[in-house]
Formats: structure tokens, sequence, C-alpha cells
């Protein structure tokens, strides 16, 4: 009998070391993590420029800004509007051209870039885009494209093209075939859409949003908009405000790492630095 009262309290005695195992593991206290100090959000915040003007240029008032280039020492405009549409190289102290092609009326120029010594520009709703000699400016080629055109530029490999909407196209210059589709968007995913004009400056895509005085810088792997510059101080600076209309016009001086700004029907171009705020 003592035997197996023995047993019994043995048995007790391990169910309740047992228990009071589980119950030490079960309510272990849990590690306090800190969000803002975890590394995946670390690069959240998106950087923020604005331009410091260094010098201040004429720009034709008449010239409804499409696309602007910095080439081998040389500016480069493409205009818009049906009638006045135009490709331009500019005389940079004047803002008026040494040499101009005038599209016919039914076209509405829109962005240029330059791809292998070629300057290549679209149209808004045509579906076509020109191909020129980069020095005497004469047509040689024409491509087409399934959406609006915008704003156009390169990254040495694909010809990068916005249709106004939240997405770049990236095309294979040889046959104007799709190569990859990409949506911009800011850091907390909210999309950006009125893409216009673009220019591909040290691995990122600069694009003016239509309507607005922002200039982005978008990351062409993930669509990710990594900074954005507020070119808004720039109209106070303008010789002539009466006409102009939004900022437009991006093109990248890579000897000096300066940029030339400029808009739609603006009176001046500017030289900037970009200065993190």
């Amino acid at each position: 009998m003592n035997k197996l009262i023995q047993i019994f309290i043995l048995i007790f005695l391990m169910i309740s070391l047992s228990s009071c195992s589980k119950t030490d593991i079960n309510f272990k206290p849990a590690v306090k993590t800190n969000i803002s100090e975890n590394p995946v959000n670390g690069d959240k915040q998106t950087k923020k420029y604005f331009p410091k003007i260094l010098k201040k240029f004429p720009h034709n008032p008449s010239s409804y800004t499409q696309g602007l280039i910095f080439h081998n020492g040389d500016l480069y405009e493409g205009t818009g509007q049906y009638g006045s549409s135009k490709l331009m190289k500019i005389n940079l102290k004047t803002g008026y051209p040494l040499k101009s092609l005038d599209l016919l009326p039914v076209y509405f120029g829109e962005g240029i870039t330059i791809f292998n010594n070629k300057i290549y520009q679209l149209t808004w709703q045509s579906n076509k885009g020109f191909i020129y000699d980069i020095n005497s400016l004469k047509k040689i080629g024409e491509f087409t494209y399934p959406t609006e055109g915008w704003g156009i530029t390169n990254d040495s490999t694909s010809l990068i093209v916005s249709d106004g909407s939240n997405f770049l196209n990236f095309y294979d210059p040889i046959n104007f075939s799709v190569i990859k589709t990409i949506m911009v968007v800011r850091k907390d995913d909210t999309p950006v859409y009125n893409l216009n004009e673009l220019e591909f400056i040290n691995g990122m895509v600069f694009a003016n949003v239509y309507m607005t005085n922002e200039i982005i810088v978008i990351n062409p792997n993930t669509g990710v908009i990594e900074a954005s510059i507020d070119v808004s101080e720039l109209r106070y600076h303008l010789d002539d405000i009466a006409d102009a209309e939004v900022a437009n016009g991006i093109a990248y001086n890579d000897k000096t790492n300066t940029y030339f700004l400029t808009g739609k029907y603006w009176s001046n171009l500017f030289e900037v630095k970009l200065i993190e705020e």
C-alpha cells in the first residue's frame, strides 16, 4: 500500500514539473521590435531637392517645349502644338535656333532623345515618331507605337517612353517592340500620373509631372520614385511670366554635373545645381 502511494506521488510530481516547464515556454516574454530601426524601412523617405540657379539664359517664349537635350556641348529642343511643332538645335546664348525643322501641321510634336547619334522625336496622338540625322536634322526614318507619345529618353539600350499615364514603356530601338513596362509609384505605393518630358541621368529616369512644379527621379528597375525636385522657385526668376505655362524640359551636362530646366512658353532657360533639402 505504501509502495502504491509512493508511485502515485511520483507520477503527480512528474506531471507538475512537466506543466511548469510548458508554462515557462508558453509565456516567455516576447522581444520588442522597434520598427524605426528596421533596416527594411530605412530608405522609406523620398529625398527632396531644389534647384540652385547658376546661370539664366534667354529662351524663345513662343516655344511650347516638349523635349530638351544637351549633347556634346549642343542644346536640342522639340516643341509642340499643331502647325508650330519643331525640332531645333538651339543657340544657348540667344535662345533661338541655329537649325530648325518644321513638322507637318498634322503632327503635334512631343519629346526627343538622342540614341546612337540619331534624334528620335515623338508625336502626341498620331502613334508615329520620327528619326533624324543629328547633324543636318534631316528626317531619315519613322517608327510607330500603340499609345500616346509624351516624353522619351534612353538608357543606351532601350528607348523609354511616357504616355501621360503612370507607366513607362521600354522599347527596342530596332523594331520598337515593347521590352518591358514599369509602373511609377511613390514609396507608399501611390501611383503618379501625367509623366511628361523624360531624361535618363546617372542611372535614373527624371520626369516632369505635367501640370505641377515637380520633377521626379525614378528607379528604372523598380518604378519607385527615389527623389523629388521642386522647381516652383524658377518661375519667380522668369523675365516674362505673361504666357508662361507649366515647367517642362530637362537636360543634363555630364561634364559640369549641371541641369538645364525650362517650361512651356517660358522666357528663360536655367542652368542649375540640385541641392538636397
